[in-house]
C-alpha cells in the first residue's frame, strides 16, 4: 500500500508541475507578444504594447510574475533592445493629396 501511495504522490505532484508550467507558458505567450507588438507592429500596436510595458506597472508586474520573469530587470533589457516610440505624434503633412 505505501507503493501506490507514493505513486499517487508522484502523479499529483506532476499534475501541478505540468499545470504550472502551463501557465508559465501562458504567460510567457503574453509577454513576448507584446514585446514583439513593440518591436514590429503598426504605430499603434507599437504605442499600445508600450503602454502595457513601461506603463501599466501592476498588469505588467502581474504578468511578468506569472510569467518568472522579474519586472525591473526585464523593462531594463527591453530598453537595451529597442527605444520608446513616441506615444502623441503628429501626421506628416508632406503626404500628397
Amino acid at each position: 500500500m505505501g507503493k501506490s501511495g507514493a505513486q499517487y504522490q508522484i502523479d499529483s505532484q506532476n499534475t501541478v508541475t505540468e499545470d504550472l508550467i502551463g501557465e508559465r507558458r501562458l504567460w510567457t505567450a503574453v509577454v513576448i507578444s507584446a514585446v514583439e507588438d513593440w518591436r514590429n507592429g503598426s504605430l499603434r500596436t507599437q504605442r499600445k504594447a508600450q503602454e502595457f510595458l513601461f506603463g501599466s506597472d501592476a498588469d505588467f508586474q502581474t504578468v511578468c510574475g506569472r510569467a518568472g520573469l522579474e519586472p525591473d530587470s526585464f523593462r531594463a533589457r527591453l530598453l537595451k533592445i529597442g527605444k520608446l516610440v513616441e506615444m502623441h505624434g503628429t501626421v506628416p503633412r508632406d503626404i500628397a493629396a
